[in-house]
């Protein structure tokens, strides 16, 4: 039997989560909107009196803002703190198809992108979600994204 993941559904990609990454669906009705925050926070979420940043996959992946009927989800990465993102779904379990079915990087995919997979219609995303937490700390309010091309150190 191959392998599973857990995963969330942003427009046509289901994103993978990570093996050991924390995550909850919450049934918040209030995100809270943040004065000048970066193009990529919708906002702060209240989780159990923790104010969590709410990541708009929308505008990460697609530029665009996030449609009106969204599910959170709280994620918790081990090097980060606790973040809400935005998703089409509620997340599932998907079986991931076999390393030689891999698609490998597609153009205009964000480095944060490890790998693609097509399935079923949908392309799989394999996320570091490590990667775009470090990407979007790095942001400012100025309206730069984390789908701006990463520079070299």
């Amino acid at each position: 039997m191959g392998q599973t993941a857990f995963s969330y559904k942003v427009g046509d990609y289901r994103i993978l989560l990570e093996t050991g990454m924390r995550s909850e669906v919450l049934t918040l009705d209030t995100v809270y909107p943040v004065p000048y925050a970066p193009d990529w926070c919708a906002g702060l979420a209240n989780v159990r009196g923790d104010l969590c940043p709410v990541i708009d996959m929308h505008g990460v992946l697609f530029k665009q803002q996030r449609p009106k009927k969204q599910y959170l989800l709280w994620l918790q990465h081990e090097a980060f703190a606790p973040v809400v993102v935005s998703c089409d779904e509620l997340p599932k379990q998907v079986n991931l198809p076999e390393a030689s079915q891999q698609q490998g990087r597609l153009p205009g995919m964000p480095g944060w992108i490890q790998s693609v997979w097509s399935q079923d219609n949908t392309l799989l995303l394999a996320a570091d979600h490590g990667r775009l937490l470090r990407l979007l700390s790095k942001t400012k309010p100025s309206g730069a994204t984390a789908t701006v091309k990463e520079t070299a150190i």
